[in-house]
């Protein structure tokens, strides 16, 4: 590549704000026709959650090296921690999916970390049957859908990971939590599209209105 930033331009307009990635995952779950068929699929052992993945395991199954930083929780995984703030304010007995990048959960590689809330969808809940079909498209950059985690009340059918609100922690005190359970690969592939399009979507004219101020 030259020294040209147009050109360094040009090769970063599909990766760093396309949303391509999302269109691929919604035209996925639109082939799969219904609801429930969605719902069957994504709630499948593995599907998108598993069990929380240890470090010791994957080592040694060989699936890493052991000159690789250990790891104490991965990117994506379910948490619970009561050493969370939102606003300001402590949130206790809630679950929590772990935003922050796998390489920036080491210890002390960082001081804090970024959480997402997660909301059960219960059976009673009368609008439960119209936010399932919603997040089963996964058209909504608002909300990702996991289904019931092991652990949770009989009466929850799902769950929703929460787009609108960044929640903090401290590092030390995350490495402490409890982990419910780790995403898939699919499910950390669909989870990374929906982070990356909350964080840095493009809007339908934002390059014609940066390019306003030619900088090159």
């Amino acid at each position: 590549m030259s020294g040209n930033l147009a050109d360094l331009e040009a090769e970063l307009r599909q990766l760093s704000h396309g949303a391509q990635a999302l269109e691929i995952i919604q035209n996925f779950a639109k082939s799969l026709g219904k609801t429930t068929a969605r719902q069957a699929l994504f709630n499948a052992k593995g599907a998108i959650v598993c069990e929380p993945i240890v470090y010791q395991d994957v080592l040694e199954r060989g699936l890493i090296s052991s000159d690789e930083d250990p790891f104490t929780l991965l990117q994506g995984d379910i948490v619970s921690t009561e050493a969370a703030y939102f606003l300001g304010e402590r949130l206790t007995l809630r679950k929590f999916a772990i935003a922050s990048s796998t390489c920036d959960l080491v210890p002390n590689r960082r001081q804090y970390a970024t959480l997402l809330r997660l909301q059960p969808i219960k059976a009673d809940d009368p609008n439960a049957k119209q936010l399932l079909g919603e997040l089963l498209t996964f058209k909504s950059t608002q909300r990702m859908y996991l289904p019931p985690l092991p652990d949770d009340p009989q009466e929850v059918i799902g769950n929703a990971v929460l787009f609108d609100g960044i929640v903090q922690v401290r590092l030390n005190d995350l490495l402490l939590a409890t982990r419910h359970a780790s995403l898939s690969l699919v499910g950390w592939r669909i989870f990374g599209s929906l982070v990356r399009t909350l964080l840095v979507r493009a809007g339908a004219s934002e390059d014609q209105i940066r390019k306003s101020k030619y900088l090159f």
